[in-house]
């Protein structure tokens, strides 16, 4: 296989984890997605679009611990595009709600 077929199927892989999480199907996104991120965080290359599905992924399927270090690996990334800056925004706001419910079962 030569270099150009194994990025595209690379690349293939990265979007259906991307398909997967906007069909909800989180808990497979996360199997999809999980090769990408710990490639991305070895290599340190922010990537924000997947980490910000991959946390998604992990919100909605209760992973909080597993979010809030993705929370926190996206905050540090600078935004390359204003769809990384709308990714970043969307993604405080699930931090946000997620707040927002812990502080109502507390009470």
């Amino acid at each position: 296989m030569d270099k150009t077929a194994r990025l595209k199927a690379f690349a293939e892989e990265m979007k259906q984890g991307y398909q997967l999480v906007k069909e909800k199907k989180d808990k497979e996104a996360i199997q999809k997605l999980r090769p990408f991120i710990e490639l991305m965080r070895q290599s340190e290359a922010p990537h924000i679009r997947l980490f910000v599905s991959y946390s998604i992924a992990q919100i909605r399927t209760g992973d909080l611990e597993g979010f809030l270090q993705t929370y926190e690996e996206v905050k540090g990334m600078a935004p390359k595009s204003e769809e990384d800056e709308q990714l970043k925004s969307q993604l405080d706001g699930f931090f946000v709600d997620m707040m927002d419910e812990l502080q109502k079962k507390e009470k």
